[in-house]
């Protein structure tokens, strides 16, 4: 996939099965002597040949204890992908990834219950989240000179009706809104009543409302005029990180720009003639610059210019991501504000209760409590798999009581018929469950290498029973 620049496959060292050749159509029986990883390694490698692909084959993934070297971890920047690994496994690897610095996902199918699970532990900048249903950056309320310029030189009294029609509405905004300070010591709207108003008296200067659709797009967006979003850092900021460098640089620059930002220097599609929206995505295009030129020289040299650029250009919705590592989530009790959240999410649960993700989640943990416990999973007992039901309530109940639910009634009453579905299961990957989660996995993955768009915090469950998905911080 695009940003990869290598891969390596870790595995067990045994030879593939009809079993493993079912569920992987990387694997294949013809292989030979080949292992699982290498045979992997061998197929992914096609996808791109651009791509480095290794692999690394041991006696058993449980007996690792140097998981750097196993995974070949040299990399500036790597991520790890564990795909089920039983939990002692799991719990090892997500120390040395923790203390390591590096992302884990953690993806599980088990029967008709798929988790994906990320793990990031130290703060890590989101410079290019690209939210959905951000409004414009036109910079109205506070304007600079060159837009300024463009709205005096356009006289709305001596166009021509078809002129009229297309004049930006962003110029559109500006003058009503001069016009208003006139009449209004100097303010813009401020309440409900007067923010109607304006409204009304910019609707007041189209000459046919219904057929001037730059009017009607002026009204649609009439806020912006008098409005400005603000700038929110976020917080637990890495004093020697990247992004308080670039922050501490963008107080500095605001302090000298009128309390405002970096321009961002897009405009969104208007209706407008070619020559004056050409002209108007010009200036916004030189200002962005000179903003971004003013902030490098704040910045200085350690921060490459490009992500002084990408943080310019999303200033007012960059963020950071950090999450406990699974390691801790299993060790130590929530805090209170986690167990709240959860407690939240169980008061609001799916239209037939028992289908709520989060207790399925809770099931699987209980499932990988019995594994480390009895050394197999609950119902791979060929002849009695149902006496396993009632141990498997009892690491239920454990796993419960962990994350400080025993008090909610909702994990009470279903709580034996989760555990009969799960050992029924038999720790079975399904196809079609092991492709859904697979696919949020890579969208993670993705999120993770390019920075881009906001990962899940911190664990998404799919209930494939009746295919439904929860997402739940822990």
């Amino acid at each position: 996939m695009p940003g990869i620049g290598s891969f390596c496959v870790v595995d067990d060292d045994r030879p593939i099965s009809e079993s493993d050749t079912a569920s992987n159509f990387f694997l294949a029986t013809t292989s030979g002597s080949k292992s699982r990883s290498q045979v992997a390694s061998e197929f992914l490698q096609e996808l791109n040949p651009d791509v480095q692909g290794s692999y690394r084959s041991v006696p058993s993934l449980t007996q690792i204890t140097d998981w750097k070297t196993a995974l070949k971890t040299d990399k500036p920047k790597s991520l790890v992908i564990a795909s089920d690994l039983e939990s002692k496994v799991l719990e090892v690897l997500s120390q040395e990834c923790a203390s390591g610095s590096i992302p884990l996902i953690i993806v599980q199918s088990y029967g008709l219950i798929g988790i994906v699970r990320l793990q990031v532990t130290e703060p890590t900048a989101l410079l290019e989240p690209k939210p959905t249903n951000a409004p414009p950056d036109l910079r109205l309320k506070t304007s600079f000179p060159a837009l300024e310029n463009m709205a005096k030189s356009i006289d709305l009294t001596k166009l021509e009706s078809h002129q009229h029609g297309h004049v930006p509405y962003p110029i559109l905004l500006i003058k009503a809104a001069q016009e208003w300070k006139e009449s209004h010591d100097g303010q813009l709207p401020g309440n409900f009543t007067e923010k109607q108003e304006f409204k009304d008296f910019v609707k007041s200067k189209s000459r046919d409302y219904n057929q001037e659709l730059n009017f009607q797009e002026a009204i649609q967006n009439a806020y912006l005029a008098y409005t400005e979003r603000d700038v929110i850092a976020p917080e637990n900021l890495d004093k020697n990180g990247t992004l308080n460098r670039l922050y501490s640089a963008l107080h500095t620059f605001m302090e000298q720009h009128n309390g405002r930002p970096p321009l961002n220097g897009s405009i969104p599609d208007m209706t407008a003639n070619t020559d004056w929206y050409v002209q108007l995505q010009q200036i916004y295009k030189d200002q962005a610059e000179q903003d971004l030129n003013a902030m490098i020289q704040l910045v200085g040299p350690e921060i490459p210019k490009d992500d002084v650029a990408t943080f310019c250009a999303n200033v007012y919705s960059v963020s950071q991501i950090q999450t406990v590592s699974l390691a801790q989530e299993w060790k130590i009790t929530p805090d209170f504000e986690t167990i709240d959240e959860l407690k939240m999410a169980l008061m609001d649960p799916y239209e037939i209760p028992e289908q709520t993700p989060m207790l399925w989640y809770l099931g699987v943990r209980a499932c990988q409590v019995f594994s480390s416990k009895y050394q197999r999973y609950p119902g791979t007992l060929e002849n009695d798999w149902e006496s396993d039901i009632p141990l498997l309530q009892a690491c239920y109940t454990q796993i419960v009581q962990h994350y400080g639910l025993h008090d909610q009634e909702l994990l009470k009453s279903h709580a034996t018929g989760i555990c009969h579905e799960l050992t029924r299961y038999a720790n079975a990957e399904i196809h079609n469950i092991a492709s859904v989660v697979g696919g949020v996995a890579s969208q993670e993955a993705v999120k993770i290498i390019t920075g881009q768009y906001i990962p899940l915090n911190n664990t998404y469950v799919f209930n494939g029973i009746v295919g439904v998905g929860g997402v739940y911080q822990f």
